[in-house]
């Protein structure tokens, strides 16, 4: 009879602690996340056109500018002379600022010309804010390392 009862005692107090806790733990579990927290990601395309020079050498500084991204990487480009990932100060990207640069040794012949995809920045992004970025060419350089004229551009990648 002693243990029925323990038994009964130790299945009553389960009940017990389940129905008190049950509740608190479907809020816990349904409860959204607030605005500040919703993020995604977003790859922002940084073009370089040297019209008919190839491009050799280039450093750019890019950044956000209301405070809505996080950058949080930093790929090559499309053309297989800039392909690897360029050259960054780590440091100023924790500051959502990107000082990127990348140089090719390849003959000119092996070099773009044009509109050039020559880097990727990947960020993290508040859902519930637009981002704006702010773009400045450094320095464009052809492969004798002399300074040609140049435009930047970026774009935000399209979800696929």
């Amino acid at each position: 009879m002693n243990a029925g009862f323990k038994w009964v005692g130790w299945r009553a107090l389960s009940i017990l602690l389940v129905s008190f806790f049950w509740p608190a733990a479907e809020l816990l579990a349904q409860q959204p996340a607030d605005e500040e927290g919703r993020t995604r990601f977003c790859a922002v395309d940084i073009f370089i056109d040297s019209g008919s020079t190839p491009l050799a050498a280039y450093q750019f500084r890019f950044a956000v500018t209301n405070d809505t991204a996080r950058i949080v990487g930093i790929e090559g480009g499309q053309h297989a002379a800039f392909r690897q990932p360029p050259f960054y100060d780590p440091k100023a990207i924790q500051n959502d600022v990107a000082i990127v640069a990348a140089f090719s040794t390849a003959p000119s012949a092996e070099l773009p010309t044009g509109k050039t995809r020559v880097a990727t920045i990947h960020l993290r992004i508040s859902e519930t804010s637009r981002p704006q970025f702010d773009l400045k060419l450094q320095t464009v350089a052809d492969a004798q390392g002399n300074k040609i004229a140049s435009v930047a551009s970026f774009e935000e990648r399209k979800p696929q």
